[in-house]
């Protein structure tokens, strides 16, 4: 089947459904959806079908969410945008129509004088409702209308405060649209509004959108009883000769005035015989972050555009960062969020702590071992009897930290039944991705050397002797990495099941240490990215001094951070070291289950129950502390792959400034596509949406990088293929691996054959088998 014979049928189906021929429809839909990659305009077909058959939206509309991105004109979003409105038009909700058809038009333009004339009307009654507000805040009808458009307009972060001001000053408004005060981070935004202690706001002006959006949000937020800074858009400043603009800050700093807590500041634009020397805004900034707010963190509000272009600034780039990423392109001029200031007084506020002053206290113990759980008393209960079971006779601890769903309690009450005094139990203060329960967990240890755990890795018996031993012989290392086994738990990955890999032969004692260097690693990771665990993770191959956090924080402006904190760290401990001392011996085994985070981020999204609960997992801990790409990572497609993952780390590290800018022109970047494009699976419900994510990002390189991404990737990325899913099935249940030993000793063995039933049961087995 062709592409042009794919898309005949969905139209085909699509006249079945319109025509009353609903059976015949379904079963070609179906038939269809055995069709690989199934396309956004199949989604469409099918939400019309469950529309026109059931007689009600919402099918359609449960259907639909996520299936399609807003990025620019492709296949199925002009059809799925045109339903959209059908089904909104239904039930007759005038702002949500008004939505859809801003949508609509956004994207595709408007191809009738009636279409201009409505959009024209709009932005004008839009207009207008934002001077009825300043010029009476206080009116319902006023606030009901602008509530009202800022729906329509899809601007999260405006609805949001003037939602906040309503609860604020009680006012018979009913806010609804609940999914509007839900997205990445939205969590934090809202706690820096309705916390009592003082956390400033900094509204930085963007001149290209409309400026009475910013005067709305300081009115609210003086309304909430913030302190407000609000930058204005920059004054023209001609001068006669040229000079360092971070020198105008001063004169800048001399307009600012105070008007009942609204700061206000006139940033300049200088030009020198006519040419525009940039403006000041970043350098203004970071002389409130080092003066006005000492230590503190602000939330900074501005365009989407102009967040961006503060973000890659190098003044800034270690103490600001976006919160909110893109919805769409054509939304980037309206507000956005971000933190702006001291990343410590940030995450205090994430993880309800003072974590300066965890970060200072000294150590009270030579080890701490780090596991993060949620919702794994199954694994976790043989992980921990692995950390327990060491032949290491001084003190250590285990920080147990329970980042579980609300009232799960199953790691709390394995930790009691263990009742083992080595376990400190730390309970999260709210639900977290994967980033920020390590940077909890880690904050929390208190030994002077950490090394950390997954809750179904394991740690092998003479870890902590060996580590010991080889601090004292090398007592000035920050981070000590070594080998880890691998285990594959029952029922993981059908045909990897039971895999126990020993990676190569050992003598006891003989630690074989040596340096590897930054050059080594990152020639490694860039020649091979499946090198990319080599890295030192600071997670099962490698620890660190505790002290070394505050190198971390130092060079990087943050701890635990990107996409997955496991391939971050790596590439962060191999950009800002010389060298790594490094040993050839085993200490821990890197266990995969079901329970897998890491399994989980890479799986084949699949119409499930199984895949919905994983997307509502991952929006629960997006609610405060969620990773949001900066610019620089927006140049690579983050298709939730571990390859995605490893380069979108590496360019997080130029956005951080650790790697310089100019260091890209090096990058092979279509290298870095056909790598990332070689673990997408067409499979994959999400792959549509995923690969045209995958030509916007391309198209960010321009119009020649375009033109061979779409002969080289895209063109044959839609080529319909009829799975045969039967066989595929039989195929992922087929055992993967080889049983028998290589040429440097390791072995690979069927762990069941051996009666091994978890990770610790793995553990005595490769003790056992390696002498060690």
């Amino acid at each position: 089947m062709t592409e042009q014979e794919y898309n005949l049928e969905i139209k085909h189906c699509q006249e079945l459904v319109r025509d009353g021929s609903h059976q015949e429809a379904l079963r070609r839909l179906e038939d269809l959806y055995k069709v690989k990659p199934v396309r956004l305009g199949w989604y469409v077909a099918k939400a019309e079908y469950l529309w026109k058959t059931t007689g009600k939206a919402k099918p359609a509309f449960e259907l639909l969410p996520g299936k399609g991105w807003n990025l620019f004109p492709y296949p199925g979003l002009k059809d799925m945008e045109r339903l959209y409105l059908d089904l909104v038009g239904s039930y007759k909700d005038i702002p949500d129509f008004r939505r859809h058809r801003l949508l609509y038009l956004g994207i595709h333009g408007a191809d009738t004088e009636e279409e201009v004339a409505w959009f024209q009307k709009i932005q004008e009654d839009f207009h207008e409702a934002k001077a009825c507000f300043i010029e009476n805040p206080e009116s319902e009808s006023a606030v009901k209308c602008l509530l009202d458009f800022y729906f329509s307009y899809q601007d999260y972060i405006m609805f949001f405060l003037l939602s906040c001001y309503i609860q604020h000053l009680k006012l018979n408004v009913t806010v609804g649209r609940k999914w509007m005060l839900q997205f990445p981070n939205s969590g934090y935004f809202a706690e820096a509004l309705e916390k009592s202690q003082d956390i400033p706001f900094l509204l930085v002006e963007d001149e290209t959108a409309d400026g009475l959006d910013y005067g709305i949000a300081a009115c609210i937020l003086r309304r909430l009883g913030k302190k407000v800074y609000i930058l204005k858009a920059p004054v023209t400043v001609d001068v006669d000769h040229e000079i360092d603009i971070g020198q105008t800050v001063p004169a800048s700093i001399d307009t600012l005035s105070d008007a009942d807590g609204l700061f206000t500041v006139w940033p300049a634009r200088v030009v020198h015989n006519g040419d525009e020397q940039g403006d000041n805004r970043e350098y203004i900034l970071a002389y409130l972050a080092g003066n006005d707010l000492k230590g503190q963190a602000a939330v900074i509000l501005t365009s989407g555009v102009l967040m961006d272009n503060l973000c890659c600034q190098p003044v800034l780039k270690k103490n600001l960062e976006r919160l909110r990423g893109i919805s769409s392109p054509m939304m980037e001029t309206q507000m956005t969020f971000g933190w702006f200031g001291s990343y410590l007084s940030y995450i205090s506020q994430v993880h309800d702590t003072d974590a300066a002053a965890l970060l200072e206290q000294p150590p009270a113990l030579p080890y701490s071992i780090v596991i993060p759980a949620r919702n794994s008393a199954r694994t976790l209960r043989y992980t921990l009897m692995t950390c327990l079971n060491q032949r290491y006779a001084g003190d250590y601890e285990v920080v147990l930290s329970d980042n579980s769903s609300p009232g799960n309690t199953e790691v709390y009450q394995l930790y009691r039944e263990l009742n083992d005094p080595r376990i400190r139990y730390y309970r999260t203060p709210r639900e977290y991705n994967l980033s920020r329960s390590f940077e909890f967990a880690f904050l929390h240890a208190k030994g002077e050397f950490i090394l950390s755990l997954g809750s179904d890795d394991a740690l092998l018996p003479w870890a902590l002797e060996v580590l010991d031993s080889l601090r004292k012989e090398y007592p000035g290392e920050d981070i000590i990495q070594w080998e880890r086994g691998f285990y594959a738990w029952p029922g993981f990955n059908g045909g990897q099941q039971h895999q126990l890999v020993i990676p190569r032969g050992y003598r006891k004692g003989a630690f074989s240490p040596r340096y590897c260097s930054r050059e080594y690693y990152f020639n490694s990771i860039l020649s091979d990215s499946s090198q990319m665990y080599l890295l030192p993770n600071l997670y099962l191959n490698s620890g660190c001094r505790r002290s070394y956090l505050k190198t971390v924080l130092e060079k990087t402006g943050r701890l635990f951070d990107g996409i997955c904190q496991d391939i971050y760290m790596g590439v962060v401990n191999a950009a800002i070291n010389d060298k790594v001392l490094n040993i050839q011996y085993p200490l821990a085994i890197a266990g995969m289950s079901g329970g897998s985070m890491g399994a989980k981020a890479n799986m084949v999204y699949e119409p499930d129950e199984t895949e919905t609960a994983f997307l509502n997992e991952l929006k629960k801990t997006a609610d405060i502390g969620a990773y949001s790409p900066s610019p620089y990572e927006r140049l690579m497609p983050e298709v939730t792959s571990v390859k995605s993952s490893l380069y979108n780390c590496i360019l997080r590290m130029v956005a951080r400034g650790v790697i310089l800018e100019s260091d890209l022109e090096q990058v092979d970047f279509g290298k870095w596509f056909l790598d990332v494009y070689s673990q997408m699976d067409i499979r994959d419900t999400l792959f549509d949406k995923k690969i045209h994510y995958f030509r916007y990002t391309a198209a960010l390189h321009g119009e020649d990088f375009l033109k061979w991404f779409d002969e080289n990737i895209y063109h044959h990325a839609l080529i319909p293929c009829r799975v045969d899913e039967e066989k595929m099935a039989r195929l992922q249940k087929r055992k993967c691996y080889v049983e028998g030993t290589d040429r440097y000793g390791g072995r690979t063995l069927d762990a069941s054959k051996y009666d091994v039933k978890n990770v610790y049961d793995a553990a005595l087995l490769f003790e056992r088998l390696s002498g060690l």
